[in-house]
């Protein structure tokens, strides 16, 4: 049950990309480490991702493994890098000597193809609805500048009003500027505005310190027990139907 306070007098709805709206193929890194000798399960990917999300916070309740790797000044390659690193090291249990050479390939891969791309079945429909009822829709996205053409090749951009990318804006998360490019945009005031992410470091940081509810969502159960005061949803579908049942 979704807190009415949350979902009400909301204008803009603002989704953050990975693991929101588009999520990480773990399978697929898998099939890659795979190919270069190393064995892995899906569930210590998931794991490790959920430690790299929690070290971001910079709070003690995970750890992130930080490596010096080819292409981290490239936009969106830090953050990137942190996460994907984290999850090499720490679920793919490679040894820490390798991790840079295979995220320098990995990275290549994401690239051609982003890693992040399996598309809930519900959401374009979820999303028509709640543009259909007046509420725009924007992606606000730490990316790599690729983002709207990754949801063009996927069939699901023209589901947005607009798409934030770091990579393109040159602002990301937490900055609170990067959610300017859509209440701005729009006319909206931050408190007509409602943000959904799945990292707190990020997503939650952010949208506060612009003024903008926001809520958490937790697929893979990343933070069991922490941040009590940040509201959870379980989809995008299950807001934007909460939020059109109050227009």
């Amino acid at each position: 049950m979704i807190d009415r306070a949350l979902v009400e007098r909301v204008d803009l709805l603002c989704l953050d990309a990975g693991n929101t709206v588009v999520f990480l193929d773990h399978a697929r890194i898998a099939r890659f480490l795979e190919s270069r000798g190393v064995e892995v399960e899906l569930s210590e990917l998931v794991k490790a991702e959920g430690s790299a999300k929690r070290g971001l916070a910079g709070d003690g309740s995970g750890e992130v493994v930080a490596f010096e790797w080819a292409h981290q000044g490239e936009p969106g390659g830090a953050e990137w890098g942190k996460v994907m690193g984290t999850i090499l090291a720490l679920g793919g249990r490679i040894p820490r000597v390798r991790v840079p050479e295979l995220l320098a390939a990995l990275w290549a891969e994401h690239l051609r193809f982003n890693l992040y791309s399996r598309v809930p079945e519900g959401l374009p429909a979820a999303v028509s609805r709640l543009r259909a009822a007046g509420v725009k829709v924007a992606i606000i996205s730490n990316s790599e500048g690729r983002l709207a053409a990754l949801f063009e090749e996927l069939g699901i951009l023209a589901c947005f009003d607009r798409v934030v990318d770091s990579g393109v804006v040159g602002v990301a998360k937490p900055d609170p500027r990067i959610f300017t490019f859509a209440t701005e945009a729009f006319g909206i005031s931050p408190d007509r505005a409602l943000h959904l992410g799945d990292t707190f470091a990020t997503d939650v940081a952010g949208a506060r310190a612009a003024g903008i509810r926001t809520a958490l969502l937790d697929p893979f159960l990343h933070y069991p027990g922490l941040y009590p005061d940040v509201p959870r949803v379980d989809s995008v579908e299950q807001v934007a139907d909460a939020i059109v049942d109050l227009r």
